[in-house]
């Protein structure tokens, strides 16, 4: 095993060069100058080639200049890949599974391929779906292991009577013990030096893990005294840092699969360890989350987070934000607690754990995870890492929009979420179903949600039924009881942005209940669409007394269009939409309950929904790809909102980077690295192949534009892989509006 010099840690590789960008001149882009800018009238000539270039010779210098561990350039389509499928590995503890290898086929330059580790979802193995994003990256230049998890895949039928702890410390050993494995089944081909790590799911959790881990010593274990390898970078996907809490809704409830796994033999795909299933089994029989939650917190190695804000590894998250099992609040916290330093990033969107896979929000996600993976292991020159820290995706105001797999989500980019820029709006829960900004003035009569539980129905019964499986069924052992308040319609249009919060002033009449949330929008016509959902397990052991229970429903942004409305319910079940269906997020309660909700002068229950002050500007595009060859339209739609009508706009461009950000008077983040693309398109109007690059907003606050790039075809090949990113940036009565970047790709 090669040692990784002082110079070299994991987060920004102290060998990569960033290109520098042409001075934009007059535009002033980040350097405090003001700017004036109106609807140009000059004619501009066309845009040369050789003017796309010059960034790419710029870095082609740089590269010289790059430290002697630097790997052979990527060919057009890829290099050939070489797999050594179903390896046998033992780890430490004698336990087996199988694992499988991708490399490119040609020899590595002299340090070896960085490696990826993949690791797959929970239960599945190394030949779903992971198979094909491993097989992706060892095209582009990486050595790629997949291995079925423990307990998972082949590793069931290697080892009777052993499984799964369900993310924990012999998981974290056994996927550090993978890496070491790879190196040495490859001598030569695998530079330990630089290691990433991605998955979904439980993958995800993997990925977590190795950024705590990563270069620390294990707690005390039969295994492994010695450090683990130090990781670089890592993706995680739709999973937070910490299943412990995700399990057991910070220990209020069971999450709903938790019932199923309590129990689950003779499975051929997923056996747990006996000894945890037993402690599971335990505390759900018990109906002790509490107790769950401590046991796990408590079990050494298990949960990291506490690692995490010392931690020097680049982390690029993706959530989904109706993940049917979890909110993507955890991750957004755990990242603005990380060392920035060392790079973070998260993308909120759409895809995985039932929600709809959306094809552009997909191949924005992968643009985004290959390009951190290029910056932090293979020395990229772009510096992904100071692009915007959170991009959302913004959820469509339409069900249809949001089922469709080809819908055009808004983008946003912010330093944080909640953004800096939203302020709370309270709406105060009504009598008679109202969601209002007037709180009330008189005390009005309460509203009683009503928890039902028939003689001897306990969670046998409801899992003997298949009632936790079947939502419909549930209801008719358990009906829902439902309370629902809504807004007036909405005179404009309005954007949601952040983390919601419900505090409800409550009278419980038995000591245990549970209360859950969801916001939705209504649309003037059409069906309601889910943007959050929340809720929360309450246990008072002195009996029952009135008190504030406070709800953090998931995070979310949605433009809310004029005429729609807000909807928030509040019920007895924990139910989630992540697609099309409904399904328990966290398992009921077995017991009755009744709880009401009240309605009072200074202690009235209440929404609080972080609200942007207007609809932000973005740009979108259904292209990801720019052809080399020969360049096809792609058409462009800039849109605000109906009061920045007139305002003018440009659609402005990189091709060095989305960061560090061009600063605009007022404060305004513009997230482009200025070059002298940026500069060019500044001056855009009139440009025969860039019509509606600069223009003014209509009536709706919307413009459009087209890249026009076939008069220069065939493109330079240097580009190949290159992205070009592109933003809107507008001014309106005084006032500098920058929206989100999109990245396109040469091909």
């Amino acid at each position: 095993m090669r040692s990784t010099p002082d110079s070299i840690r994991p987060g920004v590789p102290s060998d990569a060069v960033r290109p520098e960008a042409p001075d934009v001149g007059a535009a002033g882009a980040g350097t405090g100058r003001q700017w004036a800018a109106g609807p140009a009238t000059r004619s501009q000539p066309p845009m040369r080639a050789s003017s796309l270039l010059t960034p790419v010779l710029l870095a082609g210098f740089a590269g010289t200049l790059l430290a002697q561990c630097s790997d052979p350039p990527v060919p057009a389509g890829g290099f050939p890949v070489t797999t050594v499928a179903d390896q046998l590995v033992t780890y430490t503890d004698s336990y087996r599974t199988r694992a499988d290898v991708r490399f490119p086929t040609p020899p590595p330059g002299p340090c070896g391929w960085p490696l990826l580790v993949a690791v797959h979802g929970f239960p599945a193995n190394k030949s779903g779906p992971i198979a094909d994003l491993a097989a992706d990256f060892a095209a582009r230049g990486y050595c790629v292991v997949a291995y079925d998890v423990r307990g998972q895949g082949s590793a069931v039928a290697l080892n009777p009577g052993r499984g799964t702890t369900l993310m924990a410390l012999a998981e974290w050993i056994d996927m550090f013990e993978i890496m070491e494995w790879t190196a040495a089944l490859l001598p030569g081909r695998v530079d330990l030096a630089r290691i990433g790590v991605f998955g979904i799911s439980q993958g995800g959790a993997h990925a977590w893990a190795a950024a705590a881990w990563s270069g620390r010593t294990p707690p005390p274990n039969p295994r492994r005294s010695a450090p683990f390898p130090p990781v670089r970078a890592v993706a995680p996907g739709v999973m937070v840092p910490s299943h412990t809490d995700a399990a057991t809704l910070d220990g209020t409830a069971f999450v709903r699969s938790w019932a199923n796994l309590a129990y689950l033999t003779g499975s051929p795909t997923v056996a747990l360890d006996p000894a945890f299933q037993a402690t599971m089994q335990s505390h759900v029989l018990a109906d002790d989350p509490a107790g769950m939650l401590a046991w796990m917190r408590a079990d050494p190695g298990r949960d990291f987070q506490s690692l995490l804000p010392s931690s020097t590894t680049a982390v690029f998250a993706t959530m989904a934000w109706l993940d049917e099992t979890m909110n993507a609040n955890r991750s957004v916290q755990a990242l603005a607690g990380m060392n920035a330093a060392a790079g973070r990033r998260c993308y909120l969107t759409t895809g995985n754990h039932g929600t709809p896979s959306n094809g552009y929000e997909a191949a924005r996600s992968d643009a985004l995870r290959s390009a951190w993976f290029e910056r932090f292991l293979k020395h990229g020159p772009e510096p992904v890492e100071l692009g915007p820290p959170v991009t959302t995706a913004c959820l469509p105001a339409t069900r249809t929009d949001y089922l469709s797999s080809t819908s055009l989500w808004r983008h946003r980019a912010d330093e944080q979420f909640t953004p800096l820029a939203a302020t709370v709006a309270t709406f105060h829960l009504r009598q008679g179903g109202a969601l209002s900004a007037a709180a009330p003035t008189t005390s009005e009569p309460p509203d009683s949600v009503q928890h039902t539980v028939p003689p001897g129905y306990d969670l046998a019964a409801w899992r003997a039924d298949g009632a936790g499986q079947n939502v419909a069924l549930a209801l008719t052992r358990m009906p829902l009881s439902r309370h629902q308040y809504t807004t007036a319609p909405f005179a404009v249009a309005t954007e949601i942005a952040g983390i919601p919060e419900l505090h409800l002033e409550v009278t419980p009449f038995q000591p245990r209940f549970l209360l859950a949330a969801r916001l939705e929008v209504v649309p003037a016509a059409g069906t309601p669409q889910l943007l959050a959902v929340g809720g929360i397990g309450v246990r008072q052991p002195g009996g029952p007394v009135p008190a504030t229970v406070r709800i953090e429903l998931g995070a979310t942004a949605c433009v809310v269009p004029a005429g729609a409305q807000l909807r928030l319910s509040v019920q007895n079940h924990y139910l989630t939409m992540a697609a099309a269906t409904e399904t328990f997020r966290y398992m009921p309660c077995f017991v009755g309950s009744r709880v009401d909700v009240e309605h009072r002068p200074g202690a009235s229950s209440r929404l609080l929904l972080p609200l942007r002050a207007e609809p932000a500007l973005d740009v979108t595009t259904a292209a990801t790809q720019i052809a080399l060859a020969a360049p096809a339209p792609i058409a462009f739609t800039v849109r605000s909102s109906p009061a920045r009508a007139g305002g003018i706009y440009w659609i402005l461009g990189s091709l060095l980077g989305q960061g560090p950000p061009m600063v605009w008077p007022g404060g305004v983040r513009l997230y482009l690295l200025s070059d002298a693309l940026t500069a060019s398109l500044i001056g855009a109007a009139g440009n025969p192949m860039l019509p509606g690059f600069v223009g003014a907003l209509d009536p709706e606050g919307e413009g459009t534009a087209t890249l026009l790039l076939g008069p220069l075809a065939p493109l330079p090949p240097a580009l190949a892989g290159w992205r070009v990113h592109l933003a809107p940036l507008a001014l309106h009565a005084g006032a500098t509006l920058a929206g989100a970047p999109l990245e396109l790709e040469f091909r």
